[in-house]
């Protein structure tokens, strides 16, 4: 099932703008802590990834996101002229494999929220919003198929190939 992307507004960029460097001040000033950075790391990480699935539920859910949440939220604080809408992104080339190894990082993501305290809920949150917008930049969009895709999909088809169903 292909989803039809979603374009970041101006007010949805400058919304994701301010969460990181509010995120990433406030990391700084608690100490620069370790887990605390996993966390933002781990955020942005499923964000991005979500955004550049072309289909399926992360995909549709973080264009949902996107479109309902940080476009009329970045919007309406960004005022008028902030909606301009950013080019779209092309095809980010993953894999079915690379899918199942987004999704594997999902449940890996899920186990840590179920883990951790609000705090460290907070900095994956706000990770996973930043990257979800981040994913519909161009050249965002564009770095990540060249360096980060690749190695997503080769984790996703050796899990792929172990499994017992082949």
């Amino acid at each position: 099932m292909s989803v039809t992307p979603a374009q970041l507004s101006l007010g949805g960029l400058a919304l994701a703008a301010a969460v990181l460097v509010f995120t990433l001040v406030r990391w700084w000033r608690a100490g620069h802590e370790m887990p605390s950075a996993a966390a933002i790391a781990g955020g942005l990480l499923i964000g991005l990834l979500s955004a550049l699935c072309s289909g399926g539920l992360l995909g549709w859910a973080a264009r949902r996101t996107v479109s309902s949440l940080t476009n009329p939220l970045g919007d309406a604080v960004s005022g008028e002229g902030s909606s301009w809408l950013l080019p779209q992104t092309a095809p980010s080339g993953m894999s079915p494999g690379g899918a199942v190894a987004t999704t594997v990082l999902l449940a890996v993501l899920v186990l840590a929220w179920r883990c951790c305290d609000n705090y460290l809920r907070a900095r994956i949150a706000a990770g996973a919003l930043v990257g979800s917008a981040a994913g519909l930049i161009g050249a965002v969009s564009g770095l990540a198929a060249l360096t980060l895709i690749p190695a997503v999909n080769h984790v996703g088809d050796q899990i792929v190939a172990h499994m017992p169903f082949q």
